[in-house]
């Protein structure tokens, strides 16, 4: 694969876990999810889906789900932080970091604020996600500092929310860490 081709497949796994951390699956986008090609790139980095269901057990599913996405992402069992560099690094909500993301998108002309970040801070990891999607082709520079200086922080939420269990969200934590590690060493250098 080549390095474009390389990029655009990071991309889009970046975009794919924005979206599962910003917020609690819907009903289609677990049915999206379902779709053939998700559901065998999903299966490849680990993540089951939850068995598909009818009727009741639909609502009652997508209830455990976001009883689940709680308890690892708003209000992680075990202590901890939500998944917001401010707090991790801070110990507070709109930190430096906060501040130096909105520079980084705005060298990058990149439009984006709390709605571009789906209602949470710009330096919740599923909004740095998607910011590093945004900026991987058109401003390698900016992506290059998230990965290499915004991403840090991640190892100890990531790997409570892993630690967790076996749900969903611990393997949707264990991919993202996966995948944040692939972001640091292309940023860094290493192999």
């Amino acid at each position: 694969m080549g390095a474009a081709a390389e990029t655009a497949a990071l991309a889009h796994t970046a975009k794919l876990f924005g979206d599962l951390l910003l917020r609690e699956l819907t009903a289609e986008q677990l049915a999206g999810l379902r779709a053939p090609e998700a559901a065998a790139a999903l299966d490849a980095v680990g993540v089951d889906l939850p068995p598909a269901v009818d009727g009741d057990d639909v609502r009652r599913q997508l209830d455990e789900l976001a009883a689940e996405y709680h308890g690892a992402f708003i209000a992680p069992h075990g202590g901890g932080a939500p998944p917001i560099a401010s707090l991790w690094t801070e110990g507070r909500y709109e930190g430096a970091v906060a501040a130096r993301i909105r520079v980084l998108a705005q060298s990058a002309v990149v439009d984006f604020d709390a709605e571009s970040a789906r209602g949470a801070p710009v330096d919740h990891l599923g909004a740095l996600l998607h910011l590093w999607a945004a900026t991987s082709e058109r401003a390698p520079w900016v992506a290059h500092e998230i990965a290499a200086q915004h991403l840090a922080w991640t190892d100890e939420p990531l790997g409570r929310v892993a630690a967790s269990g076996c749900g969903f969200y611990a393997n949707v934590a264990r991919a993202t860490g996966a995948l944040v590690a692939v972001l640091r060493d292309d940023a860094t250098g290493d192999d």
